[in-house]
């Protein structure tokens, strides 16, 4: 069912209940901690640019930390690797990137394309009012360069779709080719994203 969606949609859903609750509550505590020693990530040069892997940065602003032993074992568990696993179709499916983003009150990211190296991309909220994600699955597969040029003026574009961002509850989605964004947080208090992209070592 996950590798249906993923071909069809781009995304792939993680069970409710592949993940102990127990483990969340790990993460939420560990969370509370690493807030107070993370650090501002304030992109503000204008516009996107093309990487050479493909990825396609812009401008941003929240806080991040590359998380502890909890967040660790989360993405290093069995459930997540095979669900990334089944997702792609891929075997040797491996975290190469995970971490915290603490949103405050119009904290955003603009319409951006994931590290080339992100086979998968999963993403869910460690807190409940985070707004869906934004996305155009429509240029999944359009070169970087007409992406940059067709949405170059345009960081949350109109005419883009969007998909939930469900609190503990992990969604992966093909980040690295389908153009995504955040628009500002709208609501009074912060907000905790958690992301952990999965490459193949074995291609």
């Amino acid at each position: 069912m996950l590798r249906q969606t993923w071909l069809a949609e781009g995304r792939a859903p993680v069970p409710e209940d592949a993940i102990d609750a127990g483990l969340w509550e790990e993460i939420a505590a560990e969370a509370e901690r690493c807030e107070k020693v993370a650090v501002v990530r304030h992109n503000q040069r204008p516009g996107l640019l093309a990487m050479r892997d493909g990825s396609i940065t812009s401008p941003q602003r929240c806080k991040v930390h590359p998380g502890s032993a909890a967040l660790n074992a989360l993405a290093r568990s069995k459930n997540l690797a095979d669900a990334a696993a089944e997702a792609t179709g891929q075997g040797r499916m491996t975290p190469i990137r995970y971490g915290f983003k603490f949103y405050a009150p119009g904290d955003y990211m603009h319409v951006h394309r994931d590290d080339g190296k992100c086979d998968i991309t999963f993403s869910c909220g460690l807190t409940p009012n985070l707004a869906p994600m934004g996305w155009l699955p429509k240029l999944r597969y359009l070169p970087t360069q007409q992406v940059t040029e067709q949405l170059a003026d345009t960081p949350y574009p109109a005419d883009g779709e969007s998909f939930p961002i469900l609190c503990r509850h992990l969604t992966g989605f093909d980040g690295r080719r389908i153009p995504h964004w955040r628009t500002p947080l709208e609501t009074a208090s912060r907000e905790v994203l958690i992301t952990i992209c999965f490459a193949d070592l074995s291609a």
